[in-house]
């Protein structure tokens, strides 16, 4: 086995993934079955623990602290359709189950706080990195999408019209420290022996937000969260006997999982007697900046030194070219009988393509989405409102719940993938078409007392 190849294995053998929570899952997903059945328009809309993402700001106005416990499952039907057997096949799409539990609590003074954690029940974390290949990957969907996710929110009502919040999403970056002695030719007597050095530092994205009510009936909320990501940094020395020579051959291995980019988010809603509500959102998201899901490896070399790490070949980087996603989201809300507490609701939302068609040797596969949902919900209990309940009050005066459900498909547009000078010297992925659906429902319970 020859010197590079021994490097590959044992750099890569050694990169396990930490623990990360991050807020992929609903950046791409969304998040509460109210805002999910229309059409992921939340920003101005939710006002209960799905504000904890959407804005915080919103959860000033709770209408009661309250629990919410939501089950939702996600059916891939995305495809790679390709001539060629040999071609490799598409990286697994694992239908998905996940459950949240999220919590809006109404405090003295104004304040209120929020708590959102989710989880998948299949697969709580899942993160298979490797070097540049020519699997080809949906790049935002299936295990990108595996992970835990916890944010947290806190709003200040400053007069009834206003309100501001800030929250964060947590995560848990990696660090390796490693060292290992590798022997080039192996026999009885020899070992192998390796030390690693596992340095774990906490980060968050913030995420800051304002609510704006002129009149009861219409509502904005501005809403930035900051870029936020698993970060793999691994300084690497690997000690490797080439014939009784022990050679230091210093790498640096850098990775970027779970990515959920920069992003800024305008929301609207209006109501109209209390019987249909309008909602409308737009969000800008920094997808440009995401510096690709493959592990680099590169030498680590101390400056002005030359070493054996810089005189072996490592695999290449590429330019993805990625592309900012403008999504705008419309959501609408009809209530009816006496009480209006049955809710019909409706939504539409669009991505533009965020990976362009391949033409390097990465097949990162995205096209525009565009997503219908549908759904409704039913209120019982006490009604906050006629009770007119003073917030922060040590003394719970009556109970109300909530249960909705929502259904939401999203059609990947098909596009095809013509590489001629591939196809000419029969190389694998020449040409192909990818495309398909993605259906997600979801069941959400909320408890609130005041």
């Amino acid at each position: 086995m020859t010197m590079k190849r021994l490097l590959t294995l044992a750099a890569l053998g050694l990169c396990f993934p930490s623990l990360a929570l991050a807020n992929t899952p609903d950046d791409i997903q969304g998040l509460g079955a109210r805002a999910n059945a229309m059409g992921g328009a939340g920003t101005a809309l939710s006002e209960d623990f799905a504000a904890t993402h959407y804005s915080p700001a919103n959860l000033a106005y709770c209408r009661e602290s309250s629990i919410s416990l939501a089950l939702r499952h996600t059916i891939y039907e995305l495809e790679l359709d390709s001539d060629d057997p040999d071609d490799p096949d598409v990286k697994e799409l694992r239908n998905q189950t996940r459950t949240t539990i999220g919590v809006c609590n109404r405090l003295p003074f104004g304040f209120a706080l929020g708590i959102v954690f989710g989880v998948g029940l299949q697969n709580p974390m899942t993160l298979d990195q490797g070097t540049l290949d020519e699997q080809p990957q949906f790049l935002l969907y299936g295990e990108p999408l595996e992970q835990l996710s916890i944010q947290l929110g806190l709003a200040y009502q400053i007069v009834d019209q206003l309100s501001i919040g800030i929250g964060a999403s947590i995560l848990v970056n990696s660090g390796l420290g490693i060292d290992a002695n590798i022997p080039v030719v192996t026999a009885d007597s020899e070992t192998l022996s390796t030390r690693i050095r596992w340095d774990l530092s906490p980060t968050a994205s913030i995420i800051a937000s304002a609510h704006v009510r002129p009149i009861p009936e219409l509502r904005f909320a501005l809403t930035y969260r900051s870029a936020l990501f698993h970060d793999l940094d691994a300084p690497a020395t690997i000690e490797v006997n080439a014939a009784g020579a022990f050679l230091d051959v210093p790498i640096l291995i850098e990775s970027a999982a779970w990515y959920s980019p920069q992003q800024i988010a305008f929301g609207a809603t209006y109501s109209f007697r209390d019987m249909l509500t309008f909602a409308f959102d737009f969000s800008w998201q920094d997808w440009s900046k995401h510096p690709g899901p493959f592990l680099v490896v590169t030498p680590n070399s101390p400056p002005g030194e030359m070493t054996v790490a810089d005189g072996l070949s490592y695999p290449p980087r590429e330019d993805y070219g990625f592309s900012d996603a403008f999504v705008p989201r419309i959501g609408v809300e009809f209530r009816t009988l006496e009480e209006r507490n049955l809710a019909i609701r409706a939504g539409y939302s669009f991505r533009n393509q965020v990976a362009p068609l391949p033409t390097q040797t990465s097949n990162l596969l995205d096209s525009a989405m565009h997503s219908i949902s549908l759904g409704g919900g039913y209120d019982f209990g006490d009604d906050p409102d006629s009770a007119n309940p003073a917030p922060g009050s040590p003394y719970v005066r009556g109970v109300d719940g909530r249960l909705s459900i929502f259904v939401r498909v999203g059609h990947m547009k098909s596009q095809t993938v013509d590489r001629p000078d591939r196809v000419a010297n029969d190389e694998p992925l020449g040409r192909y078409t990818f495309g398909g659906n993605v259906v997600d429902a979801g069941l959400e319970l909320t408890l609130g007392w005041f």
